[in-house]
């Protein structure tokens, strides 16, 4: 079905742009765009995969990588929960949102966009670049924070194809990135 291809482009390219509220991830809306793609191509959204996922790996990738982020940026750019400051119930709650996010972000970016572009039969490299393209289109904040995604997205896009098209490993990667993140803040460590 390469005639969904330049919908599919045209919701990656579109989906940042959407007005959406703060509270509503982006994540939100691309997951809903690549259930959409795949059902209407009769795939579904989780394929089971032969490879057993190694996920103490992505689990150390994610703290590696967030040990480099914060090394490589300043602190009061990772302000993203305040409210979880000095308060677990908030911070439990926060967690919660964080493993839903990003459980959608790796279905929508490594399930459906990578995927797509290898069963189209793009190198597995060109393959990892544009899952790491929309990574950093869909990221929030300047620059920086955008090139820093898609650097991250393209070790997720590595461990995805590498593992066997598994999404167990970047899910575990993007996990321990984003709650090593939220208990910072919760500790008031960064913000």
């Amino acid at each position: 079905m390469r005639l969904l291809v330049p919908v599919e482009i045209l919701a990656i390219v579109a989906i940042p742009l959407l007005p959406l509220p703060e509270t509503v991830p982006i994540a939100l809306p691309l997951l809903i765009a690549a259930a959409l793609a795949r059902w209407v191509r009769g795939r579904p959204l989780i394929e089971p995969s032969a490879a057993r996922p190694s996920i103490a790996i992505g689990l150390v990738v994610g703290l590696v990588a967030l040990g480099l982020a914060l090394l490589l940026t300043d602190g009061d750019m990772w302000a993203t929960y305040p409210i979880v400051r000095g308060n677990a119930m908030q911070a439990a709650t926060v967690a919660l949102v964080v493993v839903t996010v990003a459980f959608a972000s790796e279905l929508a970016l490594r399930g459906w966009i990578v995927e797509r572009a290898l069963e189209l039969r793009l190198p597995p490299a060109t393959a990892i670049a544009l899952g790491a393209l929309a990574e950093g289109m869909i990221t929030p904040g300047g620059m920086v924070a955008r090139l820093g995604a898609a650097m991250f997205g393209v070790g997720l896009g590595w461990m995805y194809v590498a593992g066997g098209r598994n999404l167990g490993p970047p899910v575990a990667a993007r996990m321990a990135f984003g709650l090593g993140a939220l208990v910072l803040e919760a500790l008031r460590l960064v913000g």
